[in-house]
């Protein structure tokens, strides 16, 4: 059987999305299977750093856009190499293809369009890109033989928004790659923070720009918290587009000197700043998946987050939630956990535990039998 891998978001996605592909590839190169995987890229794998295997093919079809390629390029490279399945984490598929798809789906993408259109800053194309979604991602869980989904949440979504049987819908939890590991070294710990100008501690968030980081909520949770003026916020991510607008919020909060944006980072940076962080706060309005969360427990921090949609589900009972629009409990949850330092050694404990229990062999595995069903 001819399996083909969507993994465009390697290149063109700098969250989780890329990620999970990226990993799923090097899974499968490892692996011993009798089928054939083709990997298709609008970028040479050796600039992406992607892997060989025996069983591994890759195929680079360039691409202007992203709509470009799931719906011309993607479409064409299918046929041409005679794909028996096509595996996709796009939340859609091309429309003019008439093979087998297997969708893995991280999220329903109805509120990340919602919270989009409503963002007065976002561009034409990205306005259109999420128009076009709500107009194929019907046809696209129509079209899907199986769908994975990595939470009971999505998978109750899809159920009850969309009708979707069950029966199409298996639960494939995502994993984290091997270097989201603890670091035990304190004292690396300390070069770490001070690289980052942190040398008394800080609080990690992610602020991709994205409205469901809720970057605001946690820059005021911090704000109020009763912790030393030494610990500081971290945000990863590109951030907010508007950079005088938020200058000028940070500045009503009184937190200039308090809040470091570092932008996009590398993996191995990445997994640095989990490490040294004291707190990883995720306040969320949104999450199919809650991938960081499980980076961030793997990395042995104790983390804080929303209690709403997957995130409850992801942090389990190792991890301290709250209400996504409450402001005084996160508030509270940074306090506690700063200041509680016996009770956040044991969360660290609990969080590692528990994200070992994912793991990406059997993510790869689950992911290769589907798209064997879907061809039975």
């Amino acid at each position: 059987m001819r399996i083909g891998i969507d993994a465009v978001h390697i290149s063109r996605n700098r969250k989780g999305v890329g990620r999970v592909e990226r990993n799923i590839i090097q899974i499968l190169s490892e692996a011993t299977y009798s089928h054939e995987f083709v990997v298709f890229l609008d970028r040479d794998p050796s600039e992406l750093s992607l892997p060989q295997g025996d069983s591994l093919s890759y195929s680079v079809n360039k691409s202007n856009s992203l709509i470009e390629w799931e719906q011309i390029r993607l479409s064409r490279a299918a046929r041409k190499h005679k794909i028996d399945c096509l595996l996709t984490l796009s939340d859609r598929v091309p429309l003019l293809y008439s093979g087998r798809i297997v969708l893995y789906l991280f999220e329903i993408p109805n509120r990340r369009r919602e919270l989009s259109l409503d963002n007065k800053v976002a561009g034409l194309y990205q306005r259109a890109s999420d128009n076009l979604t709500r107009l194929v991602f019907p046809i696209s869980i129509r079209r899907a033989r199986l769908i994975a989904v990595p939470s009971q949440f999505t998978s109750n979504e899809l159920q009850t928004m969309y009708g979707v049987q069950d029966r199409k819908i298996m639960i494939v939890p995502a994993a984290v790659s091997s270097e989201f590991c603890p670091n035990y070294n304190h004292q690396y710990k300390e070069q770490v923070q001070k690289r980052y100008g942190a040398p008394g501690g800080y609080v990690l968030h992610f602020s991709s720009g994205d409205s469901r980081d809720n970057t605001e909520l946690a820059l005021r949770a911090f704000s109020l918290a009763n912790i030393s003026e030494k610990i500081k916020i971290i945000l990863v991510g590109d951030g907010y587009v508007d950079q005088d607008a938020f200058n000028e919020m940070i500045s009503r909060m009184e937190l200039r000197d308090r809040v470091i944006s570092v932008g996009h980072v590398s993996d191995r940076d990445l997994v640095d700043l989990y490490q040294a962080a004291d707190i990883y706060m995720d306040p969320s309005l949104y999450e199919g998946f809650g991938l960081q969360v499980l980076e961030a427990m793997s990395c042995g921090v104790p983390v804080l987050c929303s209690n709403t949609t997957s995130l409850a589900e992801m942090a389990s009972d190792v991890g301290l939630t709250c209400e996504p629009t409450n402001i005084e409990d996160f508030a509270h949850g940074i306090e506690y956990l700063i200041s509680n330092t016996a009770q956040a050694e044991l969360m660290r404990d609990a969080g590692i535990r528990h994200a070992s229990q994912y793991s990406w062999n059997k993510t790869v595995e689950q992911l290769v039998t589907l798209c064997e069903h879907a061809i039975d």
